[in-house]
C-alpha cells in the first residue's frame, strides 16, 4: 500500500512538471512554423532551431564562457555580500526593538530606489572596478534578505519564546536554539528572492558599466543586431535564473524537511 501510495504522489508530481515541458515545445513548435513561414519577421524574430545552432558557436568559439563566468562571479558576490549582513541585520531588527525602529525609516527610504540608480555614487566612493558593481548588485538583495529574516523572527510564537527562557534557554543559547532555527524558513525565502535580484541587478549593471558579462553581451548584440546573440544572451540568463531558485529550494527542502514545500505563483 505504501509503495502504491508512493507511485501515486510520484505520477501527480510529474503531471504538472509534463505538462509544462509540453506546453514549452508547443511554443516552440509554433515559433518555428511561423519563423519559417514568413509569419514573423526572421530578422527580430529567429527560429529556435537558429538560436540553438548559434549557442553552439558561442560556446565553441568561448565567448559565451567568459562573459557567464565574468557573471556567476559579481553574482556570487553581490549574493555573498547582500546575505550575511541581510540575515545579521534583520535577527538584529527582530529581538532589538531600538534597532527595528532606527531603521525602518532608512528601509522605507533606499528599498524603492532601484538598485542600478547607486552604480554612480559606488563608483564615486570605489572607483569604476568590480567593487562598485558588486556592492551597486547586492542593495536591493540585502534589503530582501533582512526584511524576510525580521518577519521571521516577528511571526515566532510568544510562548514557545517565553517556555524557552523558562527552561533556561537566554543569550545565545536562546539565538541559535530558537530564534535562528525559527527564522529559517523566511530567511530562505529571502535568500531566494536575494539571489534572484542579485542576477537581475548584475545583468543591468554590466549593461551600463561592464566590458564582460552576459549583460555586456546582450546589449552589445542588441547595438550590433547581432540577435542570435541576443536571444542566446537571454536563453542562458533565464536559466541562471531557473537554477537560482529551485537550486535555494532543494537546499531548504534538505535543510528543513519539516517545512512544506510552498508552490510560487506569479
Amino acid at each position: 500500500m505504501a509503495r502504491q501510495g508512493g507511485k501515486a504522489a510520484a505520477g501527480r508530481a510529474a503531471h504538472p512538471a509534463a505538462l509544462s515541458v509540453l506546453s514549452v515545445l508547443a511554443l516552440l513548435s509554433l515559433w518555428e512554423w511561423a519563423a519559417g513561414g514568413g509569419w514573423v519577421r526572421e530578422a527580430f524574430f529567429p527560429r529556435p532551431s537558429s538560436v540553438v545552432a548559434q549557442f553552439v558557436v558561442l560556446v565553441r568559439d568561448g565567448t559565451l564562457a567568459s562573459h557567464l563566468s565574468a557573471t556567476l562571479t559579481r553574482v556570487a558576490w553581490a549574493f555573498l555580500v547582500a546575505a550575511l549582513p541581510g540575515v545579521a541585520v534583520g535577527l538584529t531588527m527582530g529581538v532589538w526593538r531600538g534597532a527595528r525602529e532606527a531603521l525602518d525609516p532608512l528601509f522605507a527610504f533606499v528599498y524603492p530606489i532601484p538598485s542600478v540608480l547607486f552604480l554612480p555614487l559606488a563608483a564615486f566612493v570605489l572607483g569604476r572596478g568590480e567593487p562598485a558593481r558588486v556592492l551597486t548588485s547586492a542593495v536591493t538583495s540585502f534589503f530582501l534578505v533582512a526584511a524576510n529574516t525580521l518577519t521571521g523572527v516577528r511571526q515566532l510564537d510568544r510562548g514557545v519564546l517565553e517556555a524557552a527562557v523558562h527552561y533556561g534557554a537566554t543569550g545565545h543559547r536562546l539565538f541559535f536554539k530558537v530564534l535562528l532555527p525559527g527564522s529559517l524558513p523566511w530567511i530562505f525565502t529571502g535568500l531566494r528572492l536575494g539571489l534572484g535580484f542579485a542576477l537581475i541587478v548584475v545583468v543591468a549593471v554590466e549593461m551600463v558599466g561592464a566590458e564582460q558579462g552576459l549583460g555586456s553581451l546582450l546589449w552589445l548584440s542588441w547595438q550590433t543586431l547581432k540577435v542570435r546573440d541576443m536571444y542566446v544572451t537571454l536563453l542562458v540568463i533565464g536559466f541562471l535564473g531557473l537554477g537560482a531558485t529551485y537550486g535555494l529550494e532543494r537546499v531548504r527542502e534538505r535543510l528543513l524537511p519539516w517545512q512544506p514545500r510552498v508552490e510560487v505563483r506569479r
